[in-house]
C-alpha cells in the first residue's frame, strides 16, 4: 500500500490549459508592472529567471532566492520596490487569472477517499510560484482545505521538477520511503521523472502534458476518477505494486 500521494495541481486536480494560463499570467502582470518595466522586457526578465530557477542545483539555497538574485540583475529598479509591487500583484490582480481555470469534478471526491483510506497527501506542484499563487488555485479548485503533509512552493523549496532533487526534498520533508509513495500527475517529463528515485507514477491522462522528450513511462496511467477504485485494489492487495 502506498503511504504517501503527491499530487501535481495543475491540470491533475485543477482544470487549466497552463499555455493559455502562463499566456494571460505574463499579460495582467505586465499591464500591473508596467509603470515600472516595459510588458516584453518583463516577460524576458521572467523567463529567464525562471529558466534559472529550474536549472539550479544548489541544494542551500531556496528558488524563492535564485529566482530573485537572478531577476535582480536584470533590472534596474530595486529590489523592494519590485517585491512590494509583485506582492501586490498576487494580493490583487492574481484573482482575475481565476476564469482561465476550471474546477474538477472529481478531485475533492478523490482526496476525501485516498484521506480515507489512510493515504497521507503531498501537493508536489512545481516550486516556481509564491505559496500565495498556489494556495489561491487551491481554493478555485476546492482541492484547499485538506490535511496536506507539505504544500511544494518556492519559498520552501530547493529544488523544481523534473530535478530529482525536488522528489527528494519532498521525502525528506515527509519522512517518505520512496517504495511507499506514489506521484500522481499529468506531465509526462516533470511528473513521471520521480521514478528516478524509485517513486512509482500514475500520470493523470485528463489534461496529458508531453512534450516528446525526454519519453519516460508511467507505472498506471488512467483518468484521475479513476485513482480511487486503483488505491482500493492497492489497498485490497488485488493489485501489485512491488518492483
Amino acid at each position: 500500500m502506498f503511504k504517501i500521494l503527491l499530487f501535481d495541481l495543475d491540470g491533475t486536480l485543477i482544470r487549466v490549459d497552463m499555455k493559455i494560463f502562463i499566456k494571460e499570467y505574463f499579460r495582467e502582470l505586465g499591464d500591473h508592472l508596467s509603470h515600472i518595466i516595459p510588458p516584453l522586457k518583463l516577460q524576458e526578465h521572467l523567463k529567464y529567471s525562471t529558466r534559472v530557477m529550474i536549472e539550479n542545483q544548489d541544494p542551500g539555497t531556496t528558488n524563492r532566492e535564485v529566482f530573485w538574485k537572478a531577476f535582480s540583475e536584470r533590472v534596474d529598479n530595486p529590489r523592494e520596490l519590485l517585491e512590494e509591487e509583485i506582492e501586490n500583484f498576487y494580493r490583487y490582480r492574481f484573482k482575475n487569472l481565476k476564469v482561465f481555470t476550471d474546477i474538477h469534478p472529481r478531485a475533492r471526491q478523490v482526496l476525501a477517499e485516498a484521506q480515507k483510506m489512510g493515504h497521507q497527501l503531498v501537493l508536489a506542484t512545481n516550486p516556481v510560484f509564491p505559496f500565495t499563487a498556489i494556495r489561491q488555485r487551491m481554493e478555485w479548485g476546492k482541492v484547499h482545505d485538506f490535511p496536506y503533509q507539505l504544500i511544494t512552493s518556492y519559498e520552501n523549496m530547493h529544488f523544481c521538477k523534473p530535478s530529482p532533487g525536488y522528489f527528494q526534498e519532498i521525502l525528506d520533508k515527509v519522512g517518505g520511503n520512496p517504495r511507499e509513495c506514489l506521484m500522481i500527475g499529468n506531465d509526462i517529463q516533470e511528473d513521471l521523472a520521480a521514478a528516478r528515485l524509485g517513486i512509482k507514477t500514475f500520470l493523470v491522462e485528463d489534461f496529458l502534458v508531453d512534450r516528446g522528450n525526454p519519453s519516460l513511462q508511467a507505472d498506471y496511467r488512467g483518468k484521475l476518477e479513476e485513482l480511487s477504485s486503483f488505491l482500493g485494489e492497492v489497498k485490497e492487495g488485488s493489485l501489485k505494486t512491488s518492483p
